[in-house]
């Protein structure tokens, strides 16, 4: 990990740096990282999902200096690390919501209220689909489907199931959860 191009690696970044930035990055520490990376057998890209799975269950998300230090440690480029992260839908690269809110958008729930709800979501959140409201309190995400298309519309929010919701009460629902 000897990189004297680069002074950000694990070895020469204080742990106060991390403090002294966003308060989303408070949370990187990058002997987390170097812990994840020793993990693996070796090196190699055949372990960049897996690697990126990892580090996306201790993060949240993937931040952008640990993708640099992926990026280095497994020799791979940019174009590489980012083609991977923008095919699979799991992967984040900001810090997502407290609450993951999926809105379900099959056939069933789009036809009994989804878009509906997700307008009210856009209305007092000012999010879209894969966007996290200012407070940081919801992220959204459209599934393709839920698998209870009996009690269309559905949502899952963090990990509360809610069917056969009536869109009027998609607000409701969400003031039952705070930071």
């Amino acid at each position: 990990m000897d990189n004297p191009e680069n002074e950000s690696t694990p070895e020469t970044v204080p742990e106060e740096a991390a403090t002294e930035t966003a308060p989303e990055e408070k949370k990187i520490c990058m002997d987390t990282v170097c812990r994840i990376l020793d993990s693996f057998p070796s090196r190699s890209r055949q372990f960049l999902l897996p690697l990126l799975s990892k580090i996306q269950n201790e993060f949240r998300y993937l931040p952008e200096e640990v993708i640099e230090l992926v990026m280095r440690e497994l020799k791979i480029t940019r174009a590489e690390i980012f083609g991977v992260i923008s095919f699979y839908h799991q992967y984040r690269m900001s810090e997502p919501g407290k609450y993951i809110y999926r809105l379900c958008y099959g056939t069933a729930c789009f036809v009994k209220g989804a878009p509906i709800m997700a307008e009210k979501l856009k209305e007092k959140y000012n999010i879209g689909q894969g966007e996290t409201d200012a407070t940081k309190l919801f992220t959204l995400e459209f599934a393709s489907c839920l698998g209870n298309c009996g009690a269309a519309p559905m949502a899952i929010i963090g990990d509360d199931s809610y069917g056969n919701i009536d869109p009027e009460k998609t607000i409701p629902i969400c003031e039952n959860y705070s930071l």
